[in-house]
């Protein structure tokens, strides 16, 4: 453990889902996708055509990307983590060209004169997850089944990587248009601050890979089969749609739980204004619980829910993964496609076991979203 990491963090680490995959392929995608949208739901399903198609036609050509643990790779084995940063509406209008992510970690390759020999997703969730996918089989290495959130938040030193003193930089961030940013710095949340200085100009998003580091150190400072999961998550919301079904086999693999069912009676905008630290606004919905209780359910809502409260008692919270379901259509509801009057169930998954640590929490639980309360565990 570096110095200055409490050794809580390591102990709190987690363990991930226990049913691991040795690869993906071109037939993993649909679930890749659908665990990646699970996992982050905030945002609908713009690209999901174009990102499917790109990715299934890459692993259909170069054939299946193997997935391994960090555990199973020499300890020296470098290593560098990829995501997608900045605005999915500008993927959308400016698509990758193909060769973004791989060029990221070759000039990441090039600042820290190393040659990776794997590579991990910095966020296994939304299009973040198909980033490395897609770097492995471009450049032909082993992709690690581990990652540095386990869902993703708002900012890129929200890492367990970052609680074990692993920098993020030197990073790369590079854009649409085939140009690229640098950046140096020590301080993670400086890190943040400068890249988001720079994706506006790169194209409005760009591939980033960061934390460059080794295997072994991987071992203790990231979270363990968190692609895996994803995927597994992925093929039961494939297979079930039926929102009672599906609740029972989401709690098996990964503890899901409902808070309640229930119309949306209420939906405000984004209206509110936010701090710079977080980039979203604040706004909310109210749903109308049905059956015996009749609760009513408000949702607080940044770039993710952040909490739910039954009747003015806070029930569900960051760092908890919150995410609603559309019980008449049988899928997901996205936050960009709430309506009133939309019959959803709340549903709340415990987040990996270092968010709840003192260190965790102080940096993605309420505090962070601006709401000065105490987790429901900790009460």
């Amino acid at each position: 453990m570096n110095k200055g990491v409490p050794s809580t963090v390591g102990e709190q680490r987690g363990s991930g889902y226990v049913g691991a995959i040795a690869s993906i392929s071109s037939e993993d995608v649909p679930a890749l996708y659908e665990g990646a949208k699970f996992y982050s739901p905030a945002l609908g399903d713009a690209n999901k055509s174009s990102l499917t198609s790109w990715l299934t036609r890459l692993l259909d050509r170069n054939g299946p990307v193997s997935l391994m643990r960090a555990e199973v790779l020499p300890p020296e084995t470098p290593c560098v983590s990829l995501c997608v940063i900045g605005s999915g509406s500008a993927m959308t209008d400016l698509p990758p060209s193909g060769n973004e992510f791989s060029m990221a970690v070759r000039q990441v390759e090039q600042a820290t004169d190393t040659r990776f020999g794997a590579i991990y997703p910095l966020a296994a969730a939304t299009v973040s997850a198909f980033a490395p996918v897609v770097a492995a089989s471009q450049l032909g290495i082993s992709l690690i089944d581990a990652d540095g959130m386990g869902r993703t938040y708002a900012l890129i030193h929200h890492t367990a990587m970052h609680l074990a003193g692993v920098s993020a930089t030197p990073l790369v961030a590079y854009g649409p248009t085939g140009e690229s940013v640098l950046v140096r710095t020590p301080a993670g949340p400086r890190a943040d601050r400068l890249l988001r200085g720079n994706v506006d100009a790169l194209g409005g998003w760009a591939a980033l890979a960061a934390y460059p580091t080794t295997t072994g150190v991987l071992r203790r400072a990231a979270l363990p089969g968190t692609l895996s999961r994803l995927i597994n998550v992925g093929r039961v919301l494939l297979q079930y749609t039926d929102p009672d079904q599906l609740l029972v086999r989401l709690a098996a693999v990964i503890g899901c739980r409902r808070i309640g069912r229930g119309r949306i009676v209420e939906l405000e905008h984004l209206s509110r204004p936010t701090d710079w630290t977080i980039p979203a606004h604040p706004s909310s919905l109210v749903v109308q619980e049905l059956g015996d209780l009749g609760r009513q359910l408000r949702i607080e809502l940044r770039s993710e829910i952040v909490a739910v409260f039954a009747d003015g008692e806070l029930v569900a919270a960051a760092p908890d993964l919150l995410c609603l379901f559309d019980a008449s259509r049988g899928v997901l509801a996205t936050l960009d496609s709430l309506e009133p009057g939309d019959l959803v169930d709340v549903l709340a998954t415990p987040a990996d076991a270092i968010w709840y640590s003192t260190e965790g929490m102080a940096m993605v639980g309420l505090g962070s979203h601006g709401i000065p309360l105490d987790h429901p565990r900790r009460r």
